[in-house]
């Protein structure tokens, strides 16, 4: 469930976006196209890092279970998928 994404393939992602921005006409923007890549980019990364932290919390409360769950089991894995979304739906966001 992780979503993993290296620098390069942010700074990818973040061209591909940028690019649809400028070829798009029915967009219109006021500032320089590095300043959208720049907020592009650390939007990218605040979302992950986001995730991250959500799955964090998740994952320490199943492994907090009185019983041992094996991590990439099926119970885990649905454990994992429940605790997730109720850490979301605490915060009112929506995964998947």
């Amino acid at each position: 469930m992780t979503l993993k994404l290296s620098r390069n393939k942010v700074n990818h992602l973040t061209r591909l976006i940028v690019e649809y921005i400028e070829n798009n006409e029915e967009l219109d923007y006021r500032e320089d196209v590095t300043g959208i890549r720049f907020k592009v980019f650390n939007l990218i990364m605040d979302e992950l890092h986001f995730f991250q932290q959500i799955e964090d919390r998740a994952r320490v409360r199943v492994n907090s279970q009185k019983r041992s769950v094996p991590e990439g089991s099926r119970e885990w894995e649905i454990l994992f998928r429940k605790y997730t979304n109720e850490e979301l739906d605490k915060i009112g966001r929506l995964w998947d």
